[in-house]
């Protein structure tokens, strides 16, 4: 009994693996080509990506590259358009310069052909413009002496009228006004500037004024462009306070 048992119990173990076999196998087959299947597409998609990487890579090379040549030539562009600025201003200036050239050649020939027409050589004309210019400043000088010649026969003239008749009534000088610059107590006279230029005049009377006070009057004898002397009158000193640099004077 038990015997038979035991080939019982083998018997099913056989019938078991070979019904395993039957049914296992094919699926093991399956699973693994399947697995060979999914290696292959995992070498593939892994060459792939390595591809995708490398393109990215080279990809990003060249964009690299060309960021720096777009840089190289932005920076070329500003040195040609700062070079184009230099040469157009130079290029002006040029042109200015020739047209200069060109009106004063124009006005050279002009001014050579008139000193043609009347009978002068080229050589000459630098010797006329020479005395000319000496002939000029001669007369200019004539002029100047001319003009101290007169003033000082003025003065001269001013102050014999002042000898001769020293009651006459005061010249008449609206509006002048100016400071006391020196004092002379000894000769009794003082320096003022104003003169010509300001409308001084010998024989005039102006004030002499400290503030809102009085201080006397003077008679200008003598007048300079822009100074004149004066001679304290004695008949309007005052005698607590005395004329000192700084005080005012008008007429």
């Amino acid at each position: 009994m038990l015997r038979l048992a035991l080939v019982l119990s083998l018997a099913a173990g056989i019938a078991a693996l070979v019904i395993n076999f039957v049914v296992t196998a094919p699926a093991i087959e399956t699973q693994t080509k399947d697995l060979a299947d999914t290696k292959g597409k995992l070498g593939e998609s892994v060459a792939a990506q390595r591809k995708a990487e490398g393109d990215a890579k080279t990809a990003k090379a060249n964009a690299d590259k060309a960021l720096k040549d777009l840089a190289q030539t932005k920076t070329d562009l500003e040195s040609a358009a700062t070079e184009a600025s230099t040469q157009k201003g130079r290029a002006d200036k040029l042109a200015s310069d020739l047209g200069k050239t060109t009106k004063e050649r124009n006005e050279a020939q002009q001014e050579l052909s008139r000193w043609q027409a009347l009978g002068v050589h080229p050589e000459q004309i630098s010797q006329l413009k020479n005395d000319l210019r000496e002939a000029t400043e001669a007369r200019t000088a004539l002029s100047d002496e001319r003009k101290i010649f007169l003033r000082s026969i003025e003065h001269l003239q001013a102050r014999l009228d002042r000898f001769e008749n020293p009651n006459d009534k005061p010249v008449e000088m609206p509006g002048l006004k100016g400071s006391v610059v020196a004092v002379d107590p000894k000769w009794n006279f003082v320096l003022l500037d104003v003169g010509e230029t300001q409308g001084a005049k010998a024989n005039g009377i102006v004030m002499v004024r400290r503030g809102d006070k009085l201080l006397g009057k003077a008679r200008i004898v003598s007048v300079d462009q822009n100074r004149s002397i004066a001679n304290l009158l004695p008949e309007w000193r005052q005698a607590d306070v005395a004329v000192a640099e700084g005080d005012k004077v008008l007429y």
